[in-house]
């Protein structure tokens, strides 16, 4: 075990002793649990919800909408219907969701409507569901209190994005969670060890002038489907994180959708020495950026491919983003970049360390093998 990784464990225990002493979340001051084995919430929409306390029997819905309960380690037995996109109606092949691999058994609760974040009333009545989860990637206001009024199911609206920049509301919610199921004390670790990753990859940045850095990109980033080689992101994490120079850096787009598309003029101009390409581009109808490397003659005059510095990273946006991938994806951009303070990490066992930490199993090598083998590797173009 190295030093960096001792001094996280120890860093955690901490962190959970102290964290854990403090209340925290969404939970009306004063409410709290009653005596009928209720409990009051603010969700995170701001709306007053009374819901049974540690609910046995719950709905789900919303894009990737399991995926804090299997974060927060939620009995996925309570879970007695769930949204279209995370039950079997839509067993995908290539599937990149870490928290969906690590439980197949989700594959077995029924559909909650017949598309992604649609609610059918009579489904959930049916269902014995005793509270209704609705993410608010999709669904508004308006929709929970429709759906509550139509149904007399009590609604909490629960936030989902991007823990990169929205970790303030996403840890509100985890609380929210946490707090509703009794999993206080694994929200806290959840959050202290997200926090603790950062750390360490920040601690193994070498000082390095920026003129002297390789320009790098991320090509075949992820928004509504797969992407070619120009699908990008100006924000991407372990860029960031680890300060490295970003050719995308300054063009201007919603930190929040983490994606642009640029101009292939733009791409040849960059011209950047080292290129890491998502794999969610093998699910664009064009064959995606590594077709085009490989095909397209003026990407074959590019620093990048030929020196052969073009390498894979994992889709990190699947059913919205898998924030447990993109820690993962930057420590093995880190062996790349900075090859000397990252010499003790093995990226595969260390996505698997990361894997098993927040969804509760090693996937690495499934989702290897649903992106075609092709992760963490230098690509041959």
């Amino acid at each position: 075990m190295t030093s960096n990784m001792k001094k996280i464990e120890i860093l955690l225990a901490l962190l959970c002793i102290t964290a854990f002493c403090f209340s925290a979340g969404c939970i009306d001051s004063g409410n709290g649990q009653s005596d009928n084995g209720t409990i009051t919430i603010t969700d995170a929409l701001g709306r007053t919800v009374t819901i049974p306390d540690n609910p046995e029997k719950i709905a789900v819905s919303g894009s990737g909408a399991l995926r804090y309960f299997v974060y927060l380690d939620v009995d996925l037995d309570r879970v007695a219907i769930v949204d279209y996109g995370d039950c079997n109606a839509t067993t995908t092949v290539g599937d990149s969701r870490p928290y969906r691999i690590a439980h197949p058994e989700m594959l077995e609760i029924p559909s909650l409507g017949p598309a992604c974040s649609k609610v059918d009333a009579e489904s959930l009545m049916a269902s014995g569901a005793e509270v209704l989860f609705l993410s608010t990637f999709t669904a508004t206001l308006e929709n929970a209190n429709e759906i509550q009024e139509k149904t007399g199911i009590p609604v909490v609206m629960f936030y989902t994005g991007d823990y990169v920049t929205d970790a303030d509301k996403i840890q509100d919610t985890f609380r929210m969670i946490g707090t509703i199921f009794h999993k206080q004390e694994r929200t806290e670790a959840l959050i202290n060890y997200f926090d603790a990753i950062e750390k360490d990859l920040q601690s193994r940045i070498p000082n390095i002038p920026d003129d002297e850095k390789p320009t790098v990109y991320i090509a075949g980033v992820s928004y509504r489907g797969g992407h070619g080689i120009d699908g990008t992101n100006p924000y991407y994490y372990p860029f960031a994180v680890l300060e490295a120079n970003n050719v995308a850096g300054n063009v201007n787009g919603s930190e929040s959708i983490g994606y642009v598309q640029v101009a292939k003029e733009q791409i040849l101009d960059w011209n950047p020495d080292i290129i890491f390409v998502d794999l969610s581009t093998l699910n664009a109808a064009n064959g995606g950026a590594i077709n085009e490397l490989k095909n397209d003659p003026s990407y074959k005059e590019l620093t990048a491919v030929k020196t052969g510095q073009v390498y894979s990273v994992n889709p990190h946006t699947f059913y919205v983003v898998n924030y447990e991938t993109t820690l993962a994806n930057a420590y093995y951009i880190g062996t790349i970049l900075y090859p000397e303070t990252f010499s003790d990490i093995d990226p595969a066992a260390k996505a698997d360390e990361i894997y098993t930490f927040v969804d509760g199993a090693p996937v690495y090598e499934k989702l290897k093998a649903n992106r075609e083998g092709l992760s963490y590797q230098k690509l041959e173009i």
